[in-house]
C-alpha cells in the first residue's frame, strides 16, 4: 500500500461527474453512499481492475481525512480476509481509496437467493475466523454487515469499510463511548444505546447476519432507524423453524442481549461452528 497527495488547482468534481484521477482509468460506477462513491478502475501501475472508492466533496473549510483513518486501520491488518488496500491520496479536495476489486460481489447479493444451511455454516465459519484476525489486532470493525463481506472466485471471504473501525483500549472498551454508528439492521444492543463496545458487539452483527442466512429474512423491521434500533435492545428475537433447531443454541449465544451471555471472542464462535458442522455430518451419515 502507499500514501500519496496529487494537487491540482482545479475546483473538485460534481458529486455526480465521472472522477478523473492521475494513475486510474475510471471505467463505471459500482455503488454511491451518502459519503462516497466506488468506481471500477483500471490501475496503471498495478496493470489491473481495481475498486477506487472517492469521496464526495468536503465543505469548504472542513479537512479532508474521513478516509486517512480506513487506510490506516486496514494497514494496521495484513491478511488474506482483509481487503487489500494498493493506494490512499488526495485529488481535488476529494479523497481515494484504491482496493481490491472483487468481480464476484458481495453476500447481500448473494443473499437475494435461498442459500442452504451447510452453506450458510460455511460463510459463518470464514466470517468469524476475519474477525478473529481483526480482533487480534486491538481492532473493532462496528459496521459487519453483508454489503462489506466481499466473495472471491474460491469462496473465500472479505471484510471490507473499515470506515468506522476502531482500536479497543487495554480495558476493553472501545475508545470512542455514547456514538450510535453502524446499520440498524445489524447493530448490537450497546451499540444501539451508544454504550461501550467491545469484540462482542460485533459478534452479535454475525448472528444477525446468520439469521439472515438462515431464514432469508432480517430478525427485526421497523419503520424508522430509531425504532430498529429498539427492537434490538427490548424485542425478543423471532424463532428459527424446526428443521434448524440445532442452531438455535448458537444464535442465543451471538445475539444475546446481554454481552455476558454471548461468545467471548470470535474463536469461541468459530468452535460453536465447528462443533455444528460435525452434527450436520453426523446427521448426514446417519441418513445415508
Amino acid at each position: 500500500m502507499r500514501q500519496r497527495a496529487v494537487r491540482s488547482s482545479r475546483r473538485p468534481a460534481a458529486a455526480d461527474a465521472l472522477p478523473q484521477l492521475p494513475g486510474y482509468t475510471v471505467l463505471n460506477e459500482l455503488g454511491r453512499s451518502a459519503r462516497a462513491a466506488v468506481w471500477l478502475a483500471r490501475s496503471d501501475a498495478l496493470e489491473r481492475p481495481v475498486a477506487l472508492k472517492v469521496s464526495q466533496p468536503a465543505p469548504p473549510g472542513e479537512p479532508v481525512q474521513a478516509f486517512a483513518h480506513e487506510y490506516a486501520a486496514v494497514a494496521a491488518i495484513r491478511h488474506p480476509a482483509v481487503v487489500d488496500i494498493h493506494d490512499y491520496g488526495v485529488h481535488d479536495g476529494r479523497e481515494f481509496i484504491a482496493m481490491e476489486y472483487f468481480p464476484c460481489g458481495d453476500l447481500r447479493q448473494r443473499l437475494q437467493h435461498p442459500m442452504r444451511p451447510a452453506e450458510t455454516l460455511q460463510y459463518a465459519r470464514r466470517i468469524a475466523a476475519a474477525l478473529e484476525v481483526v480482533h487480534a489486532t486491538g481492532m473493532l470493525h462496528r459496521d459487519l454487515k453483508p454489503p462489506n463481506i466481499m466473495l472471491r472466485a474460491d469462496g473465500s471471504t472479505v471484510l471490507i469499510d473499515f470506515g468506522l473501525a476502531k482500536l479497543v483500549d487495554s480495558s476493553g472498551n472501545d475508545t470512542a463511548l455514547g456514538v450510535l454508528r453502524g446499520s440498524p439492521y445489524y447493530m448490537s444492543p450497546e451499540q444501539a444505546q451508544g454504550t461501550t463496545l467491545d469484540a462482542r458487539s460485533d459478534l452479535y452483527s454475525l448472528g444477525v447476519i446468520c439469521f439472515e442466512m438462515l431464514t432469508g429474512n432480517k430478525p427485526f423491521h421497523a419503520d424508522s432507524p430509531m425504532e430498529l434500533m429498539e427492537q434490538h435492545v427490548n424485542a425478543e428475537r423471532p424463532d428459527v423453524p424446526d428443521a434448524l433447531a440445532h442452531w438455535r443454541p448458537v444464535l442465543a449465544r451471538l445475539m444475546a442481549r446481554d454481552r455476558d451471555q454471548r461468545f467471548r471472542t470470535a474463536g469461541e464462535a468459530l468452535a460453536a461452528f465447528d462443533a455444528l458442522a460435525m452434527i450436520a455430518n453426523e446427521e448426514s451419515a446417519n441418513a445415508a
